[in-house]
């Protein structure tokens, strides 16, 4: 039996790339088509245990050579899933820009790759456009609002789009939730961070192969960063090598603090920030999100 396989990257699951891949089964399943929720990729530590005990959860997969595959929450073809058979791909959705031309090359190929906060708020937009919010189960809602206020810091982050803030007041309403709901998964994902920081860094970390920053790259979205900053010994252990940074977003006070050690790896951060380390971190002004400073790297200066 031929399948429809939605699936995203395969370093790790974030809360967007889980919600959108969950919900956009469920909308293909209401109109009969064969599709499955798949990764073989580990569930990073924004999805804490009150998203994973909502009974939606993965499929079992075995595969078969005639399966169609959908790729959310990324673009780049070396970064998908190694379930995906590249040949059989009939859609990408993403908000990662970059790879738009790729795809435009390639008509079999269905794509929606745009600078927006959240792919959960395309996902709740496909819904809405089909006039099928009424299949959007309170769980549903419960990941894809979690989604769109992880991807967008809460609507503060300068890639909140005016669509996601529509998405996000819906989805409450449609789930019955409040900003109650949302305090506490934010507050549970501190305490996953938190309990074993080692492993939330390398479970949220990217490879660049940009010049202009360091080899690896983890982002950790926390409410008071000074809790990271007290276990500074456990950050430098999640790494293999000493050319890192950590993208530490703090939510109490809207700022980011990036987190260095190596001279190597502040050099090239002081000169895209135009900025100086203090010991091993650098304040930012403002909380900046990872795929914001890796756009700004790729043009060689943050100005």
């Amino acid at each position: 039996m031929e399948n429809i396989v939605i699936t995203s990257g395969d370093r790790y699951i974030d809360i967007d790339a889980y919600a959108s891949a969950l919900a956009y089964r469920e909308l293909l399943v209401a109109k009969g088509l064969p599709a499955l929720a798949v990764s073989s990729a580990p569930l990073n530590e924004s999805i804490p245990e009150m998203i994973k005990k909502i009974p939606l959860g993965f499929d079992s997969y075995t595969a078969s050579q005639n399966d169609k595959f959908i790729i959310v929450d990324t673009s780049d073809p070396t970064s998908f899933d190694r379930i995906v058979n590249h040949k059989n791909i009939v859609e990408v959705i993403d908000h990662h820009t970059g790879y738009e031309k790729f795809w435009r090359e390639r008509p079999n190929v269905k794509s929606q790759i745009e600078p927006i906060g959240s792919i959960a708020t395309i996902i709740y937009e496909r819904f809405a456009k089909e006039n099928l919010e009424r299949l959007l189960s309170v769980d549903l809602c419960k990941a894809l609002v979690c989604a769109v206020v992880d991807n967008t810091l809460n609507l503060k982050a300068n890639i909140t789009t005016a669509r996601d803030i529509t998405a996000y007041k819906e989805l409450l309403k449609l789930g019955g939730l409040d900003e109650n709901f949302i305090r506490h998964y934010f507050e549970t994902c501190e305490k996953a961070i938190l309990s074993n920081l080692a492993s939330a860094i390398k479970n949220d970390t990217k490879t660049m192969a940009n010049e202009n920053l360091p080899k690896s790259f983890a982002q950790l979205t926390i409410y008071n960063h000074e809790k990271v900053l007290s276990q500074m010994r456990d950050l430098e252990t999640a790494f293999p090598h000493d050319d890192w940074l950590i993208n530490l977003i703090s939510l109490k006070d809207g700022k980011s603090y990036i987190i260095a050690k190596s001279n190597k790896a502040k050099s090239k951060l002081e000169k895209l920030f135009t900025k100086k380390f203090d010991s091993a971190i650098l304040t930012l002004d403002k909380f900046l999100l990872r795929k914001e400073i890796i756009a700004l790297a790729l043009q060689g200066k943050l100005h």
